[in-house]
């Protein structure tokens, strides 16, 4: 496991802290302190499915992908370079429409994007990766194959999309989970409307 993924953990405790009682943040995150960075990948993984568990259990849907959302904004702040370096290719191009044809033509191993009119279909199939894992997520990376995690968890991908996607387009959008690998889906699949 590595440093960053106890950080990761920590992020996860201080957006919980941000949108429930301490008691249930608490629930949430019990177990934590016994994650360090020399934990395996599969102790890690199998805790953040237990803590989607618990939040299932105890708090609304509406909160649970808030919460996991803004997990995903802060992935994207700390993953910033990915962000930078497309809005860099986006900016050779005149116009979004010819820079969505150029991203949808490059081949990128477990990763593709389809368009069907304003709406733009990205697609992971981790397990097609360059070198293959089970989620594009590092926390996930040590669930067993036999095993699946709650939806809520693929939120925090959402919100990495929406804020990828609303960086390089540089306006606010409207993204959708569709399915995800580490909840039984062939791979995982957002609608981003632009």
């Amino acid at each position: 496991m590595a440093k960053g993924d106890v950080s990761a953990i920590k992020e996860l405790g201080r957006n919980l802290d941000l949108y429930l009682p301490k008691v249930t943040c608490k629930k949430i995150m019990e177990g934590s302190e016994r994650i360090a960075a020399v934990s395996s990948k599969k102790k890690l993984a199998k805790w953040i499915k237990g803590a989607m568990e618990r939040m299932d259990a105890l708090v609304d849907e509406k909160t649970r992908i808030e919460v996991m959302e803004s997990c995903g904004h802060n992935c994207a702040l700390v993953h910033k370079n990915i962000i930078t370096k497309a809005k860099g290719r986006r900016k050779k191009y005149k116009g979004i429409d010819e820079f969505l044809k150029a991203e949808q033509r490059t081949k990128i191993p477990g990763s593709r994007l389809v368009r069907r009119g304003n709406v733009l279909y990205q697609f992971y199939t981790p397990s097609s990766f360059a070198r293959p894992v089970r989620c594009y997520c590092g926390l996930l990376r040590g669930l067993p194959a036999d095993e699946m995690i709650s939806p809520t968890y693929c939120h925090c991908a959402k919100g990495f999309v929406k804020s990828y996607w609303e960086g390089v387009l540089e306006r606010p959008l409207k993204v959708d989970l569709i399915q995800s690998v580490v909840t039984g889906a062939k791979e995982c699949k957002f609608a981003i409307y632009i």
